[in-house]
């Protein structure tokens, strides 16, 4: 049987110095059938010259566009959603690495899962990460729903996973775009990423996926080695507010969920931290304790198994502030 074409998506702006690197792990890729599809996202360094000279050497494998304005990573991978041909779509990082068998393998894990649990749902795939940071820090970023021969993180629960972190089976773990694969009708079917969205699109996307059914699974081995790099388009203080406008878009369904506010305000006590406003953090964690002391207590608990990552993260944005 002929495999179906998987589209490689690859967003870039400004990245002349990794873009080619980028596309060169694309094209080593296994699987059998694909095409990789640029968007160049008005750079502004020689990015656009290094696409088309890479397309120049692969000229039946890729395709390149070049925004007539900057849209922001969300509108960028739009653009991809609407020139890809393929029936999966995979999202590639223009400063990662994929490994040779990442296709192959979420492309089977996708089709294993929808033979035997999806019942009609869409399912999306992701693997886990090897990060490598600045200083020279390795350290693998899991993702959820790993577990093979059972029912993935879906629906409603994984909406709450993903705005609050309810305590689902098989939900731990990150869900980055640049290990991400679905069908590329499950992107249609969504309406693709909120361009409003400049940061935060990826999460944003998830939660729509899960509150119309999606079942969400993944590759436990690191397939995509992940540059951790500092840059104007990754500043936390960004993060922080596009978080705030995630939770405000999903209001109605964690008020549905009796949370409230609780959930805003510990986004502002969790940013606290990880940009060092220590007696900042100490406050607002005081004045949710007294709110919402079982809340509170959950999300702490619910934080500990991550407070390796959280120090990352916090050491991470120090070094990018500083």
């Amino acid at each position: 049987m002929k495999k179906a074409v998987v589209s490689i998506g690859i967003t870039c702006y400004s990245a002349a110095e990794t873009i080619a690197r980028a596309v060169q792990s694309a094209m080593e890729q296994h699987y059998p059938d694909f095409e990789i599809v640029i968007v160049d996202d008005v750079s502004q360094d020689s990015s656009w010259d290094v696409i088309l000279e890479l397309q120049g050497q692969f000229p039946d494998k890729i395709r390149a566009f070049q925004n007539d304005k900057n849209l922001g990573v969300a509108g960028t991978r739009n653009r991809i959603i609407t020139e890809a041909q393929g029936e999966f779509l995979a999202f590639f990082d223009d400063d990662d690495i994929s490994v040779p068998s990442r296709l192959t393998r979420q492309v089977q894990r996708i089709l294993d899962y929808e033979r035997d649990f999806a019942a009609g749902h869409d399912v999306i795939c992701h693997a886990a990460r090897l990060q490598k940071y600045p200083d020279g820090r390795e350290e693998i970023a899991s993702t959820m729903g790993c577990d093979v021969g059972m029912v993935a993180p879906h629906g409603v629960d994984m909406a709450g996973r993903i705005l609050y972190n309810k305590n689902i089976s098989g939900g731990n773990g990150a869900m980055a775009t640049c290990s991400q694969m679905a069908r590329l009708s499950t992107y249609k079917n969504l309406g693709g990423f909120d361009p409003e969205f400049r940061r935060m699109e990826d999460t944003e996307f998830n939660v729509r996926l899960a509150l119309s059914g999606g079942h969400f699974i993944g590759v436990a081995d690191p397939l995509v080695v992940q540059t951790m790099t500092q840059a104007d388009d990754k500043r936390i203080a960004d993060e922080r507010i596009y978080a705030r406008k995630l939770y405000q878009k999903h209001s109605k369904f964690l008020l549905e969920e009796g949370r409230g506010h609780f959930d805003m305000d510990w986004l502002e006590a969790k940013h606290d931290y990880w940009e060092g406003y220590k007696v900042t953090f100490l406050w607002r964690l005081l004045l949710l304790f007294i709110a919402h002391p079982f809340l509170s207590l959950g999300r702490v608990l619910q934080a500990m198994p991550n407070m390796g990552y959280n120090r990352s993260v916090r050491k991470f944005h120090r070094a990018e502030m500083s």
